[in-house]
């Protein structure tokens, strides 16, 4: 337990400390940083640059100069990215690339390149027909041009061995994040939600190679335990971000733990690999072509609340917990379609509205505690009616 602790205390600081990774990282190696607005961004084409691409999740902070910018309806995580931005957190950022993935992550990319003309602002755009053949090969052509851009910015060409180099890398990595997240699943006592999200949140800042290195280990290191769930409620988690952090610890106070999830700051980063192609950049746009079940992803069959019923089922979970980020309008608009889905495969689920801002969380516990008392009144009436049964 003693290397576990040591272990998850790396990932903490590495999430907790991202100005510091990346200040530290430029030091040593003298290279530059990159600043990917979520979701969706090809990290691997900033890593085959010699670059260390680094996720702009947002934070707590105080916002007062983003509403300059952004109106009262966007979500909290934006304008906590806006609010770093104008406050000067990002200053060792060389340059920062926005996707199309929502109304207001648009909005920030034209209002960035007014308020922060400083580091430089590249805008990726998605195609919403992005499983037609033409889809795909607009999107290469997106990847090709982004990649020229950062190419520039870094001084080295990206050239096509690089780069395939650089998606193999992500993918050990994104296998070996599966790896963990299906072991942790029985180890809630060891994993809590809070410690399972700092694994999952220092991938955003640190070098692959060295959270590869450190996951590995991780899970080499949790193999040698014993099996750590008894008596715990399973929960599956799915929205944006499972914070603010509170929220977590308030899950472990009442015997929740973390089985499975799909956040978007969470297991969506690693849920679909990268197929064989001999194009690295048609590679990365049939990979976004198969990926499934994201609010910011264009999807008419609505897939997202079978996948959740699917994950819930395998990893046994007892509830679902959808955590939706106010003022977010695609999580908004997936929710009625997770709800049915959930509830005609007889799924409880808990709808949780969260800022990333938030800091009182006590009418959040009372609605967790609550639902906990009732899955354990549950439970203890299944428990009686099989040993009638028996």
């Amino acid at each position: 337990m003693v290397k576990i602790n040591q272990l998850l205390a790396e990932f903490e600081y590495a999430a907790l400390h991202p100005g510091k990774i990346v200040a530290n990282w430029k030091k040593d190696t003298g290279r530059k940083a990159i600043g990917c607005l979520p979701i969706h961004i090809p990290e691997e084409l900033v890593h085959a640059g010699a670059m260390l691409p680094v996720g702009l999740w947002g934070g707590q902070t105080m916002i007062s100069r983003a509403n300059e910018y952004l109106q009262a309806f966007c979500c909290s995580v934006m304008k906590a990215v806006m609010e770093f931005a104008l406050n000067g957190v990002y200053q060792d950022l060389d340059a920062v690339v926005a996707p199309t993935t929502c109304d207001t992550v648009n909005c920030i990319a034209m209002n960035w390149r007014l308020a922060i003309p400083s580091i430089p602002l590249m805008a990726l755009a998605y195609p919403d027909n992005r499983k037609s053949e033409s889809g795909i090969q607009y999107l290469a052509a997106e990847f090709r041009r982004l990649a020229m851009d950062l190419g520039r910015i870094s001084g080295v060409k990206i050239h096509d061995g690089a780069l395939q180099d650089s998606i193999d890398v992500y993918q050990r990595r994104r296998t070996a994040m599966k790896t963990f997240l299906n072991e942790a699943s029985d180890y809630g006592k060891v994993i809590t939600p809070y410690s399972r999200h700092m694994v999952v949140k220092s991938s955003m800042f640190m070098p692959p190679e060295t959270h590869l290195a450190l996951l590995n280990h991780l899970t080499d290191e949790l193999k040698k335990l014993p099996k750590s769930d008894a008596g715990l409620r399973r929960v599956v988690l799915t929205g944006i971000m499972p914070e603010p952090y509170d929220l977590l610890k308030i899950l472990e106070e009442l015997d929740f733990t973390v089985v499975a999830d799909d956040m978007a700051l969470g297991s969506r980063q690693y849920r679909k690999e990268a197929p064989p192609c001999a194009d690295p950049y048609e590679r990365l746009s049939r990979q976004f072509a198969d990926f499934e079940g994201c609010s910011t992803v264009y999807d008419p069959q609505k897939l997202r609340g079978k996948l959740l019923v699917d994950m819930a089922q395998h990893f046994r979970a007892d509830v679902v917990i959808i955590l939706l980020m106010k003022f977010c309008d695609p999580e908004n608009f997936d929710y009625p379609f997770l709800k049915q889905d959930l509830e005609k495969a007889g799924i409880p689920h808990l709808c949780l509205e969260i800022e990333q801002q938030m800091q009182f969380l006590e009418q959040l516990r009372t609605r967790l505690q609550t639902f906990s008392e009732i899955l354990i009144m549950k439970r203890n009436r299944h428990d009686l009616t099989d040993v009638g049964r028996s």
